[in-house]
């Protein structure tokens, strides 16, 4: 699956790297846009809110590296119509009633990544956006041992996980900042993100023929921060729009280098 759109990030100082940032994502709901003039010549894909963004972090300089905290910003809230849906199949019986469903299911489920639970929460659509901390259902970190600031050794890797959820279901872009600190020095590096509330995927019953909307907590296992979830339906769903039903690879990528201030 192509990356939804290219993140920007830091460049690399002057007197030699001393760190090195990426920014990852893994989703299994996106909305799709077909290739157009606004597009591009390649489909985009939108992570529906509560997937996974990764942060990782490589201290591959001669200074440990300290990552102080996490940023989000929303730059613009703008209307859309989605083309279809992606939905990564997950492990488990299953039911494909053409050949080229079963081919296309096998291939998703060798690409099959769970989604891990978040070390931090974005709630995107207050303002500004709020980045806290990640609880379950008892009100304690689901990973105290990634609560920032955190130190990352000279020559090792850490990885943030980072979940922004928004009930917004327009297309939202945001701006991810880290702040960063080592040797006495301060660096920001950015990324460029989008996400959107949107599934197209409705709940209909008798009384109901429009349809009730099915956020992507309630269609999978992306991420709702415990004081947003709603009651879980388990009445099927059905979508709007072609569905393609393939793993989703991660939605974003990029490399970026601190700088001193």
């Amino acid at each position: 699956m192509p990356p939804t759109r290219s993140p920007s990030g830091a460049t690399a100082p002057d007197d030699g790297i001393r760190f090195a940032t990426r920014v990852l994502g893994l989703t299994h709901i996106s909305v799709r846009l077909l290739p157009s003039s606004e597009v591009g010549p390649e489909p985009l894909d939108i992570p529906c809110s509560g997937h996974n963004v990764y942060v990782d972090l490589l201290a591959d300089g001669t200074v440990p590296v300290v990552p102080r905290a996490l940023r989000a910003e929303v730059v613009s809230r703008e209307e859309f119509r989605p083309d279809g849906v992606v939905v990564a199949p997950l492990p488990g019986p299953s039911l494909s009633f053409a050949e080229d469903l079963a081919d296309a299911r096998r291939r998703g489920l060798e690409n099959y990544q769970p989604m891990l639970m978040p070390d931090h929460e974005i709630l995107s659509d207050e303002t500004p956006p709020v980045v806290r901390t990640a609880v379950g259902d008892t009100g304690r970190p689901l990973n105290p041992s990634s609560a920032l600031p955190l130190t990352v050794p000279v020559g090792e890797t850490r990885r943030v996980v980072v979940a922004p959820h928004t009930e917004d279901r327009r297309l939202l872009t945001w701006r991810l900042t880290a702040e960063v600190t080592y040797a006495g020095s301060h660096a920001e590096p950015a990324w460029t993100l989008k996400t959107t509330a949107e599934t197209t995927m409705r709940v209909f019953a008798p009384n109901d023929p429009e349809g009730r909307f099915i956020p992507a907590h309630d269609a999978s296992d992306h991420w709702a921060p415990v004081d947003r979830r709603g009651r879980r339906t388990h009445t099927c769903a059905r979508t709007r729009g072609p569905v393609a039903t393939r793993a989703h690879v991660p939605h974003s990528r990029a490399s970026s280098r601190g700088s001193p201030p």
